[in-house]
């Protein structure tokens, strides 16, 4: 319930059957300063801040983003998300892949590709429907796995870890402090604590070996985001109080 309550999804289809993380549509939504519910509905439906052809379409694309990043019920992840936006522009893409991370088990599905994938190595389609295909045997289609496996290799190409169009190069990403603080508070609400932080599949999908995220949680306790002390053998990392002073989500002292 700890999950749910913070904003995750541990089950379920997920965006990703017919779309992926939408990054361009998230950084104009987001790009209007709107933040309830209800003005965002509205600016994508009724002012067509989007840009979209149809009402129709307008209206498919809103689903599309609410459930991916939680725009209507705005779980304490929402919250977060949209007050580290606010302040990290470098820190975007890889804000929004790790809600989307959390928000679409489909897409965590296919993160073991992209982790085992070394810097240079081509990551194909094929690679991805492997990985879906395995996580749930005769479930899918071949057609939807297909769809699947390219709606999910663009989301990780939006993201910076492949480049290419139509052959995926896998690429090391450069995580700003925020998106750093963002995945430290994943771990620990999935159960993580301590140096287990550091080394959970949060950190690894920024590209950092434990002594990394360490280094990166430094930099994000300068900004308020984190906490960290380290004393011989005992490493102590403390994210929930510090975000929620800083970000005034008061929420996050309650999951």
């Amino acid at each position: 319930m700890k999950l749910l309550n913070f904003g995750f999804r541990l089950v379920g289809g997920g965006t990703h059957q017919s779309k992926t993380m939408m990054l361009e549509e998230l950084e104009g939504l987001l790009g209007t300063g709107y933040r309830t519910s209800e003005a965002l509905k509205a600016s994508v439906v009724d002012d067509n801040s989007l840009g979209k052809t149809t009402v129709s379409t307008r209206r498919l694309t809103y689903r599309h983003m609410s459930s991916l990043f939680g725009l209507v019920d705005q779980p304490v992840l929402t919250k977060v998300l949209f007050k580290l936006w606010s302040a990290d522009r470098e820190g975007h893409r890889l804000l929004a892949l790790l809600v989307s991370l959390a928000r679409d088990p489909i897409l965590r599905d296919t993160a073991t590709v992209v982790l085992m994938g070394s810097v240079g190595q081509n990551l194909q389609r094929p690679l991805f429907e492997t990985a879906l295909s395995s996580a749930h045997p005769n479930r899918f289609s071949e057609k939807m796995t297909r769809s699947l496996a390219q709606n999910c290799a663009s989301t990780w190409t939006q993201s910076g870890h492949l480049l290419g169009a139509v052959r995926k190069v896998r690429q090391r990403v450069s995580p700003s402090p925020s998106a750093v603080a963002l995945a430290a508070l994943l771990a620990t609400v999935a159960g993580f604590g301590g140096p287990s932080i550091l080394s959970s599949m949060w950190m690894q999908v920024l590209d950092l070996s434990p002594d990394q995220a360490f280094d990166h949680l430094r930099r994000a306790e300068a900004l308020g985001l984190a906490r960290v002390r380290s004393a011989g053998e005992v490493t102590e990392i403390a994210i929930r109080q510090p975000m929620a002073a800083t970000l005034g989500v008061r929420d996050l002292e309650l999951v």
